[in-house]
């Protein structure tokens, strides 16, 4: 039997005019590791209870933001799967994640998106 899938906490950072913005200078790591560690404080879960991070990218700007992001954010033995895809890969992160509970792969997941414009090499 299917598992139901259900968004149960959310964050999001800030946004700034890319290039010249109050975030010109922060990388997308240090905003999806905020993010991630907002997300897993909202949902009252332990960080032990998150099975996987998955985080959409659509610019490169590194490599496995998710699992780097994941280890900042104080889930060290979390794995963590990048989605690489021009718009809308937050919301095909979310979709993988969803797909991943259903599925009885996994019980919690961290999903979204992350972008940096101004820090993209």
């Amino acid at each position: 039997m299917a598992s139901t899938a259900a968004i149960v906490a959310t964050a999001r950072t800030p946004i700034a005019t890319a290039y010249r913005g109050s975030l010109v200078d922060v990388d997308a790591f240090i905003l999806a590791r905020l993010t991630v560690a907002e997300v897993v404080r909202r949902s009252g879960l332990a960080p032990e209870q998150i099975d996987d991070v998955i985080l959409g990218e659509s610019l490169y700007g590194g490599g496995a933001i998710a699992r780097h992001a994941a280890v900042a954010a104080g889930l060290p033995g979390v794995p963590g799967i990048a989605h690489n895809r021009h718009c809308a890969s937050g919301l095909g992160a979310i979709q993988s994640a969803a797909a991943s509970i259903m599925a009885g792969m996994d019980r919690a997941v961290v999903a979204g998106g992350v972008q940096s414009k101004s820090t993209v090499p």
